[in-house]
């Protein structure tokens, strides 16, 4: 059965293949759906579209108030878990508040710093006329809804609702006319005059109604999105390995899929390499476990990719690379490629033999087209045996195949190829930074996303958002210190950053200063195969190696890889 989001209190049926659908479920700059789904014998056992039940769920409403809401739709960008952190969202209603205020009209007049300061001191709910303590006392007097606008030029400015309304669409998205906002403005002062408001208080208000210029929401709005970003954090906080792969299916939203990787293991959610035995096209998540789909693999054709998973459905599981080769066809790029991120790894050999393995077979096709005919199958065995090796690729190997083939990586952190940093006991970890206010700090942390904006004076100033291996912070470069260090915010990282810590704006770190750490810091993290725990070089060529050239012959080697 489905349930789509916009549909209301649909019955839950008990059927045995029972999933969640959420057809309506786009994020930003996405046009594909997401599907969050899982199987369950007994029916499905909550009701999406219960919206009592959502809003009062402890694990949602903490989800949201402590800002833990990366991959939730509307509210995962830095600015929004910002705001939802200073708010100490946990309500349904102010949820709906904050996504307006986030809008660049009130966020750009002021007043979404002003709506944080009266929702934290009830003292500062001032009103500009007695009157908008009646009309806006749920905003605590501050027009944060293109409603708001409505209330305050028709009972405050004494303008009639045709008028009323003509402002909002004038000054409303791709309605926005300025030859109209400069006829109703003449129209506002007059009716303020005719009803004998305070000329400064009516500039005032002005101000105010003309910044919703830059966009703002009608309420209807704010709160369908408040009610979409309730339901799927209430996915993530009972379904994280099902809900963060369908945000990964789905490609992200404000955040690269390496973003959401890490964000599912800081969660506690295992995640998986692709594998020819297990992976479906598209991610896969049950269990607080997540199986990176085939879509991951770069350079991997969906026709290839489909041709592997209904090869499996039909005949069972791939045995052998010989018997992948010849059942699937796939070409020799396509199949090193599936050897080198992991995904053959379920076939029983090392990732070095796979690809002696697949230099044989290419060159022997006819042990793969016909096997019983090859005259020289014997040979074909032998070398089989011969190539075999029991060393595996490094972390280091995997690693970085993983970033070439799939953006990024699962083994391991990138930040955990700096041990001499992370391990630093001068360095802060994101975790701890909620009881650092105003504190002076040292942080390492890789790249998640930035943006840079200009100021009020014409600046230019930059935000970063970063990682390390507990949680996420922001590293805000004001123009002085961004002019210096604006090179440097080009890469990936890992960045060392210092400043002084602001936890009431989020885990905001003021720079001012910054590095970002070269590669002679990893040399010694290197040097280790971490599979073994024992320090030796990476070396290219083994003794095994060695010696198997050796036994070969030149004869059967140039045969072996030449053909």
């Amino acid at each position: 059965m489905s349930y789509a989001l916009h549909q209301h209190r649909a019955p839950v049926q008990s059927a045995p293949d029972d999933f969640i659908n959420l057809k309506s479920y786009r994020f930003p700059g996405r046009s594909n759906v997401i599907t969050v789904y899982r199987d369950y014998a007994g029916g499905l056992p909550f009701d999406i579209a219960d919206y009592e039940m959502l809003f009062q769920d402890p694990a949602t409403r903490e989800l949201i108030r402590s800002a833990r809401t990366i991959g939730c739709f509307y509210i995962e960008s830095p600015g929004m878990r910002s705001l939802i952190k200073r708010l100490g969202v946990d309500t349904f209603e102010l949820l709906v508040a904050a996504s307006s205020i986030i809008r660049p009209g009130v966020a750009e007049s002021g007043m979404m710093q002003e709506f944080i300061l009266r929702h934290q001191d009830p003292g500062r709910r001032k009103y500009l006329v007695p009157e908008m303590e009646k009309i806006l006392g749920e905003t605590y007097g501050v027009m944060i809804y293109q409603e708001d606008v409505i209330k305050v030029v028709h009972h405050i400015a004494g303008m009639g609702l045709d008028e009323a309304d003509l402002l909002r669409r004038a000054m409303s998205g791709k309605m926005r006319s300025p030859s109209a906002m400069l006829k109703l403005e003449q129209r506002y002062y007059e009716s303020c005059a005719s009803r004998g408001l305070n000329r400064t208080v009516a500039e005032e208000l002005w101000r105010q109604i003309k910044s919703f210029a830059g966009y703002a929401f009608c309420k209807s709005h704010s709160a369908s999105f408040a009610l979409l970003s309730y339901q799927v954090a209430y996915l993530k906080a009972h379904y994280p390995a099902e809900f963060m792969a369908s945000v990964l299916s789905n490609s992200g939203g404000y955040y690269t899929p390496a973003v959401y990787v890490q964000e599912a293991k800081r969660m506690g959610v295992k995640v998986l390499l692709p594998c020819v035995n297990a992976s479906e096209y598209e991610y896969t998540g049950s269990d607080g476990v997540i199986r990176i789909g085939l879509m991951a693999v770069k350079n991997l054709s969906v026709q290839t990719a489909r041709c592997i998973t209904d090869e499996r459905s039909a005949n069972g599981y791939f045995l052998s690379l010989l018997d992948f080769l010849r059942r699937t066809h796939t070409g020799y790029e396509t199949t090193k490629l599936l050897i080198t991120c992991g995904a053959m790894d379920s076939l029983g050999e090392t990732r070095r033999t796979l690809l002696r393995l697949l230099d044989v077979y290419i060159h022997h096709r006819r042990v793969m087209d016909d096997p019983a005919g090859d005259l020289f199958a014997h040979e074909t065995l032998q070398l089989e045996r011969e190539v075999r090796t029991p060393f595996d690729f490094t972390i280091e190997e995997k690693c970085l195949a993983e970033h070439e083939i799939f953006d990024y990586m699962v083994t391991l952190h990138p930040l955990e190829f700096f041990p001499l940093v992370i391990n630093d006991r001068s360095v802060v970890q994101a975790k701890d930074l909620v009881n650092m206010h105003n504190r002076r700090v040292k942080m390492a942390g890789w790249f998640m996303a930035s943006k840079r904006i200009k100021t009020s004076k014409g600046d230019i100033m930059k935000f970063l958002s970063l990682e390390d291996l507990t949680g996420t912070f922001e590293a805000v470069l004001f123009p002085k210190v961004y002019e210096r260090y604006a090179v440097k915010t080009l890469s990936m990282g890992p960045y060392v950053i210092e400043g002084r810590v602001d936890s009431l704006m989020g885990n905001n770190i003021i720079v001012d200063k910054l590095e970002v750490l070269p590669a002679m810091h990893i040399k010694a993290a290197q040097q280790w195969d971490s599979a073994e725990k024992q320090y030796t070089d990476n070396e290219k060529i083994t003794e095994e190696e060695v010696n198997l050239v050796g036994k070969l012959g030149a004869e059967k080697l140039l045969y072996a890889y030449a053909g």
